[in-house]
């Protein structure tokens, strides 16, 4: 990923002392029918200040993230008191990472400073200690008559709305489409006078089609339950090998991958780990589903895992590239380079192997070593 610094003259490097935060406050405050119309309003909004500091916020948009009183995100900007997982990885916090220039907020709050006009965007996050992940239509606009620049932005959160749409396009879309392949194929099987070798081959193709729609109903069922808090870990010790053979058969032989094989590498070692093995082989299967979709028909997809001493890197390589402003986007809920409702197998990667099994996952991609996806895990978590 390409590094990113933000430029020494941003004025997103300063923000406004508590003291003066504290004196925006209480103008705030003071205008009894400015509060009454905010305190009003059923949906999250807040005022920010010139530096996109919060200043005021209703009770909706306190209550939602489960802060205690609003003082604690005075000052903050809207990512800070979300707590989007980008907004601690640049000194300066929101609005300054690599990650910013892409999201919904951070762009409508900068359109709404510079052209002083309304902005209306949908932007994702996800939830830092949670791991909980958020969807917002969000909307800028300067605060009336406010001398000191304020603005107002509301949030509605419309996350339950894009998980229907998601999970519809799921079934309607992929489980559909898998199960018409196994109806198509038992139709063929039941007509009269065929070859015992077609026979053969046409319960092959039935076999992948019936695994492939079996783990995409189970997929699916994992990760509602990870998003509810739901999904029991049962650790037990599994072979890293284990794992790597267990996906390349069951990828190299479904309907996933039609045309192209998955290899394990000669360099793989085998460890003895102590986790859940189907969250591992799940985590592992998403790496390679991706690694499939990204290649390119006859290519080859290769996985192996390394010794880092207390962990135990499983990694998948292909030769696709993904595009940098693609890049930014990776883990996120809602974005896939396949199209809209998708997105979801780097995301339960993320889900599952970090916020369930206390791991980490990284990719890294160039247009000369294609790209290669790793879950680093702990041999022995405590």
């Amino acid at each position: 990923m390409v590094e990113f610094t933000l430029p020494a003259d941003d004025p997103l490097r300063l923000r406004d002392s508590q003291a003066e935060i504290d004196k925006q406050h209480q103008a705030i405050a003071d205008n009894s029918l400015l509060v009454g119309v905010l305190k009003s309003y059923p949906g999250l909004v807040a005022v920010l200040n010139v530096r996109r500091q919060i200043v005021y916020a209703n009770d909706a948009f306190v209550d939602f993230f489960g802060v205690q009183e609003q003082r604690q995100i005075l000052g903050q900007r809207p990512g800070e008191a979300l707590a989007c997982g980008h907004a601690g990885t640049s000194e300066f916090g929101c609005g300054t990472t690599q990650w910013c220039s892409h999201c919904g907020a951070s762009q409508a709050i900068r359109n709404c400073q510079q052209y002083q006009q309304a902005d209306e965007r949908e932007c994702s996050l996800t939830h830092a200690v949670t791991a909980q992940a958020y969807e917002f239509k969000v909307k800028a606009t300067p605060l009336p008559e406010s001398r000191e620049g304020l603005m107002l932005l509301y949030l509605s959160d419309i996350t339950d709305q894009r998980r229907r749409r998601a999970l519809e396009r799921i079934f309607f879309h992929d489980v559909m489409n898998t199960a018409g392949g196994v109806a198509g194929l038992s139709r063929m099987l039941g007509k009269a006078g065929q070859s015992a070798e077609r026979r053969e081959r046409l319960l092959g193709m039935l076999q992948q089609n019936a695994e492939r729609l079996i783990d995409e109903i189970t997929a699916q069922q994992e990760l509602s339950a990870a998003e509810n808090n739901d999904l029991v870990v049962s650790r037990k010790p599994y072979r890293s090998l284990d794992c790597l053979a267990w996906v390349a058969a069951f990828y190299s032989h479904s309907s996933y991958c039609a045309e192209c094989v998955v290899e394990v590498a000669p360099s793989a070692v085998n460890l003895e780990l102590v986790t859940d093995r189907n969250l591992v082989n799940r985590i592992v299967g998403n790496m390679v589903k991706n690694g499939v979709e990204a290649m390119a028909p006859h290519g080859a997809v290769l996985v192996g895992c390394t010794d880092h001493g207390d962990e135990v890197e499983f990694w998948v390589r292909n030769q696709g590239y993904i595009p940098e402003e693609n890049q930014l986007h990776i883990f996120q809920r809602s974005f896939s380079t396949k199209g809209q409702g998708r997105g979801l197998g780097t995301y339960s990667i993320k889900l599952l192997g970090e916020h369930y099994l206390g791991g980490r996952v990284a990719f890294q991609s160039d247009p000369e070593q294609g790209t290669i996806f790793s879950f680093f895990l702990p041999k022995n978590p405590v």
